[in-house]
């Protein structure tokens, strides 16, 4: 037997090196191969910003892959030589004006691959030494000042050619947005090698205030040019601001109807004070049919789903975008990562939304929108491993939500205001199990005034700036239904470039609610004493649409779904059969579920990094809590969680895999267990931990 085994793994061997040599591509005859590239004995310059500029490339893998994920990096002695150009050119810029590259050695590595090693005499640093702005006294005070503050080159600094060039543009720019389409800045330096220091001086030449001159659109075909003019927002005879140019570009881009738009500006004739706007458009299709499908496998299921939508994007005219999707699909219960049975229920599902949004409402630059959602849906847990599925009460949903709003940008599209009016019923029956007295309907009528402050370089793959959102409802009171609070969630997120292709990004969360009908059974002895009391289960059922939770794959990734926070026996989640009254100490784990609770706060911190091609890697830290309190905030129980994540680019958005790693002593700070009040989160191969597969990234 152990022979045959042997014989069947030695062939196994075989095949697949067999099957890697067929795959693999013949490395070039007689050529050496790159096997890797420094830039030595420069300190003040970034030596990969260098690398990356030279032609003569290490391998972006193991050289095991060689020829099989990429191609052979061949050494070339005419590549390397006009490297070396480049190498010099780029210290000068840089303000190393006598910098030479000392030797390029090549070193052999083994029969085929050598490495490249550039060595290179920075000498000494070019430094300004005096920095001057002139033509500043017939412009207002205001626009002076800003022009002043776009200059970042100043005495001691090292002169960088490039920084100088986008100290002159930024000026420019200063002066386009203040109205001077025609100005021009000249901008020279004179660089003085004998006492290594450089005199720099810009010059401006501002001309009179432009106004805008004939607003041409062309390229329409279906789309009325009177919205389009509404959304644009330039006025023949107007002042001119280059801002404002920019703003109306992307105004007409966020609306989705385009696939190019092109704002082009004539600044030949300067004698006229006129700067003629073009708008040239190519509407996209305006009719879209999605059709596909998905599954999903983590701890809290296994299911799959199809999907189809239909979109129109001048619905009616008038560039109404109104669309329809539905999302069937069915739940495998209980089969689960960690729990591998054989499914014993099919759980239906369904989603279906539709949404009209109507851009240029009110006027230009505000959108108007309805919408409305149907859905069916089951209500699912992690199920302890000592637990019975066949007795675990499965509730589902019918839920229907309705909202109404309007949608607006300020400030060049970093500000973004959305008051809306919402309403949403759940009504619940059950898959599994009876139905609970008490359980009942619950409808949240609510306005909300949503908040986005956007100053980041890209929305779908940040490097740098900040990001500040907040939610503010208000459910009930004078606006019906069955729940009455105040809710805020504000949020903040930061991006830093730690190197050229390594970004920091953080996130802070906060999150409270103050219920003015509900939310008792946090804090009462009724809801541990007699869970399946009526009013016990109607209180917990009206904290199960409104309180906060944490942990997931966008929140404290060492955790499960909703698995930091209070625990304890749900009234309308107790076991067919199931005695859940009494101490938690003593209550079986299926009793344990998620209570949710008043206060929330959650931090994240995460170094994303490149790896090859479309596949990109992460590590990070996250942290949070949740209290059954108004602004009870615990940080002596940050439920910290490290963890390792890959990302696969597409087009839309990164797939992604986070593993989440709850250190054991990092759970609370001190002699409180908190195993019984939160429960069990379980643990995957052994471990205490959580794997999310999600699209997009956490934050």
């Amino acid at each position: 037997m152990r022979q045959s085994r042997a014989g069947a793994l030695a062939k196994a061997a075989l095949l697949s090196t067999a099957l890697v040599g067929c795959i693999k591509r013949a490395a070039p005859p007689g050529r050496d191969l790159v096997a890797g590239v420094d830039v030595v004995g420069g300190s003040a310059v970034d030596s990969s910003n260098v690398e990356e500029r030279l032609a003569t490339r290490p391998p972006p893998w193991p050289r095991s892959f060689e020829g099989l994920l990429y191609d052979y990096e061949v050494f070339d002695d005419t590549v390397l030589a006009r490297d070396l150009e480049r190498v010099e050119r780029y210290y000068r810029r840089k303000g190393f004006y006598e910098a030479k590259v000392r030797a390029a050695r090549i070193l052999r590595v083994d029969e085929r691959h050598v490495r490249v090693e550039i060595a290179v005499d920075e000498g000494p640093v070019v430094e300004v030494r005096r920095s001057d702005l002139s033509g500043l006294a017939s412009l207002p005070h205001d626009v002076a000042a800003r022009a002043l503050a776009a200059i970042t080159l100043d005495p001691g600094d090292r002169f960088d050619e490039d920084v100088f060039e986008a100290n002159a543009k930024a000026i420019a720019n200063v002066l386009g947005d203040a109205g001077y389409a025609f100005a021009r800045v000249k901008h020279h330096a004179k660089v003085d090698l004998a006492t290594h220091t450089a005199d720099v001086s810009f010059e401006i030449v501002q001309g009179e205030v432009a106004r805008y001159g004939r607003v041409r659109i062309v390229g329409l075909e279906s789309i009325p040019e009177e919205k389009v003019r509404a959304v644009l927002g330039l006025e023949e005879g107007a002042r001119y601001s280059r801002r404002d140019v920019l703003d109306a570009q992307d105004a007409l881009q966020n609306l989705g109807v385009f696939s190019s738009v092109e704002v082009g500006q004539d600044k030949s004739n300067a004698e006229t004070g006129e700067v003629p706007i073009t708008v040239v458009l190519r509407e996209a299709s305006l009719r879209t049919l999605r059709v596909g499908g998905g599954a999903r496998f983590d701890v809290l299921r296994l299911s799959n789903h199809f999907r189809v939508g239909w979109e129109h994007r001048n619905f009616a005219g008038g560039m109404r975008r109104f669309n329809v999707e539905a999302r069937p699909g069915v739940t495998y219960f209980p089969t689960r990562i960690g729990r591998f049975d054989t499914p014993t229920r099919v759980l239906p599902e369904n989603r279906l939304h539709s949404e009209l949004r109507q851009p240029s409402f009110i006027e230009g630059r505000t959108t108007g929108f309805v919408a409305a959602d149907y859905s069916i849906y089951p209500l699912l847990y992690p199920i302890p491993d000592n637990a019975d599925p066949e007795r675990e009460r499965v509730i589902g949903y019918h839920e229907i939500k309705a909202s109404t709003g309007l949608e607006r940008a300020f400030f060049a599209h970093h500000l973004f205001v959305t008051p809306s009016y919402n309403w949403q019923a759940n009504f619940p029956f059950t898959y599994q199990g009876g139905r609970p007295d008490g359980l009942d309907a619950v409808r949240v009528s609510f306005p909300e005034l949503y908040a986005i402050l956007d100053f980041r370089d890209d929305r779908i793959d940040p490097r740098k700036g900040f990001y500040l959102s907040n939610s503010f409802q208000v459910a009930g009171y004078v606006f019906g239904g069955t729940v009455s609070d105040l809710r805020l969630r504000p949020e903040f997120r930061g991006f830093l470039p730690l190197s050229k292709h390594v970004t920091l990004a953080t996130r802070v969360t906060n999150g409270f609610l103050f219920p003015s009908d509900y939310g008792e059974t946090l804090t009462s002895a009724q809801a541990q004493a007699d869970p399946t009391n009526p009013s016990v289960v109607r209180d917990q059922h009206k904290l199960l649409f409104r309180a906060f939770y944490s942990g997931g794959p966008n929140s404290n990734r060492g955790y499960p779904y909703r698995g930091v926070g209070p625990h304890g026996p749900v009234g309308f989640l107790v076991p067919t059969g199931e005695n859940c009254g009494g101490a938690l100490d003593q209550l079986p784990d299926a009793c344990i579920r998620p209570l949710g609770g008043l206060t929330l706060w959650e931090a994240s911190m995460e170094v994303r990094f490149p790896i090859i091609g479309p596949l990109f890697g992460a590590t990070f830290i996250d942290a949070s809590d949740v209290t059954r309190r108004v602004g009870e905030i615990r940080f002596n129980v940050p439920h910290i969680s490290p963890g390792l994540g890959l990302r696969y680019q597409t087009p839309v958005g990164p797939l992604r895999i986070d593993a989440g790693y709850r250190t054991p002593w990092l759970q609370q700070l001190g002699e409180e267990d908190l195993e019984r009040r939160e429960g069990d989160p379980g643990t995957v191969f052994g471990l205490p931990m959580a794997i999310h597969i999600a699209l997009g990234e956490a934050f």
